[in-house]
């Protein structure tokens, strides 16, 4: 049995935020999580770090609170956050009267707003619209979301902090009615690991009325589902909003070599039970096309599909429900985090970690947004050039992963997990999806006696199975192409689905 002061169940951006909040106020904890970090929301979204435009009209507060956390990320983060820019472009037909709401409410939330000319805009962004009647420059900046949960959880692995990857809760355990630790189970090897803490922190997103009913509990939350799509190369290096209210397909993120297209939103029961539909592609190309025109004829490498864990509304449209978070007190030792965007996940662990300090009876004051996030240097990929000075044993071409990356991730983390090796390092989310590289890892990872031939054949079906799930929404042109020849190189070459 391990022991600790705070379990924290949900290994996304607030959760790993929440640790390494807890590490530098001094607090033993544990850190639970049932896939690889980011496996929820935190990876499934632009990789968008909003200067709050998004939300002056609909949600002020959520506004204001994104641009001051966009701000202190900027500079405590400065090796991660890439500083594009972002532009607000309004097309012919979009709503005069909405660019007055939204310029008044920039003003109110104090989010730098620059009117420019669509003259200037296109200086800007050469593959813009040629029809934009004007653009609104704001600070909007990308980060990578994975990346981003790898330098706060670091913070506590240097702290004694005890992290447990791929390790699922079955069971919350009580005495006298108060939440005293959980069980869970090694999703590798079926161990079950029981721990005890003084407190256990919910932070698990759109799970968090699963975990909560094992406490007895109950998290009201309104699920909604969006999709994105994901080009081969970047066509605009600033981040593009529509100017017009919130809706279907009106951003395009930068990130690193590719860009990010979406969102959708549909309302969903079940997290564990969604797909992506053929109309969001659909209407997502088709929005992001009418600010890119390019973007038409792009390369489309794969569509993605995660849930938003909103606050519990009445409201139909989920572009209109609040996204501000919510921490609430179950009097039974638990405390779920609820809402949120992942530009305030340090808010939100800065304010859990006051109510546990609280709880506590100890004062010692958040330094989170002043102390820089630990192993930038070695976690940070921009810019992309950097990955240019060694290009020698390359595993992955089309990210510029090598051989030594690959080894390096194995020996620090104890993986046996390709998917954990993609997370830190890009492995097979290039063009290619993993058709050329994902074989080699596995090869890498069965030379250094991690996993079996027996088991690096299961697992290599396993990742492939599982990135055709989004390729399978982009299969047309050259994305069609490449993955006809993946096909033949694993049906036809290998015969992988030939009875051994």
């Amino acid at each position: 049995m391990i022991k600790t002061d705070v379990i924290i169940i949900g290994g996304g951006a607030t959760g790993c935020g929440i640790a390494r909040d807890l590490a530098l106020r001094g607090i033993p904890h544990c850190l639970i999580e049932k896939g690889d970090f980011a496996a929820g929301a935190t990876g499934a979204c632009h990789g968008l770090l909003h200067s709050g435009g998004r939300y002056v009209v609909t949600d002020p507060i959520a506004a204001r609170e994104c641009y001051d956390e966009n701000m202190i990320l900027r500079r405590i983060g400065e090796k991660c956050v890439e500083q594009t820019g972002g532009l607000f472009v309004r097309l012919p037909g979009d709503s005069k009267r909405f660019r007055e709401i939204f310029l008044r409410g920039c003003e109110e939330a104090g989010i730098p707003a620059e009117v420019i000319s669509s003259t200037k805009a296109i200086d800007l962004v050469p593959n813009l619209n040629p029809e934009i009647e004007e653009a609104v420059k704001v600070p909007d900046c990308s980060i990578d979301p994975f990346r981003l949960c790898m330098l706060n959880i670091r913070t506590s692995q240097l702290r004694e902090g005890l992290i447990f990857t791929r390790h699922k809760v079955t069971e919350i355990v009580k005495s006298h009615g108060r939440c005293i630790g959980i069980k869970a189970t090694d999703q590798a090897t079926g161990e079950e690991r029981e721990i005890r803490g003084n407190i256990i922190v919910n932070a698990t997103g759109a799970w968090a009325n699963m975990i909560a009913s094992l406490a007895g509990c109950e998290v009201p939350m309104t699920l909604a589902k969006g999709s994105l799509v994901i080009t081969n190369h970047r066509l605009t290096n600033m981040v593009i909003n529509r100017l017009r209210p919130p809706s279907d397909g009106d951003i395009i993120v930068p990130n690193e070599a590719v860009c990010l297209a979406g969102t959708t939103s549909l309302a969903v029961e079940n997290p564990d039970k969604i797909s992506i539909e053929s109309p969001e592609v659909d209407t997502i190309i088709s929005e992001a096309g009418r600010m890119i025109p390019h973007f038409n004829n792009t390369r489309i490498i794969r569509a993605f599909s995660g849930v938003r864990p909103l606050l519990k509304s009445k409201k139909i449209d989920a572009h209109e429900i609040s996204r501000g978070f919510q921490i609430i007190d179950h009097q039974n030792g638990m405390y779920s985090i609820v809402g949120g965007k992942l530009t305030t996940f340090r808010l939100m662990a800065e304010k859990m970690v006051d109510v546990i300090m609280a709880s506590f009876k100890l004062k010692k004051a958040c330094e989170t947004a002043e102390i820089p996030l630990d192993g930038q240097e070695e976690l940070s990929g921009y810019p992309l050039s950097k990955r240019l000075a060694n290009m020698k044993n390359i595993v992955c071409e089309c990210e510029l992963v090598n051989r030594n990356e690959v080894q390096r991730i194995i020996n620090e983390t104890g993986t046996r997990n390709v998917g954990d090796i993609q997370h830190r390092t890009r492995l097979g989310m290039g063009p290619c999806q993993g058709g050329f590289c994902t074989f080699r890892a596995l090869g890498i990872m069965n030379d250094m006696s991690v996993i079996s031939p027996e088991q690096s054949m299961e697992m290599l079906r396993g990742f492939l199975q599982r990135r055709f799930r989004g390729i399978r929404y982009a299969l047309w042109g050259d994305q069609l192409r490449e993955e006809q020849l993946v096909e033949y190189i694993y049906l036809g070459i290998l015969a992988m689905e030939k009875p051994q």
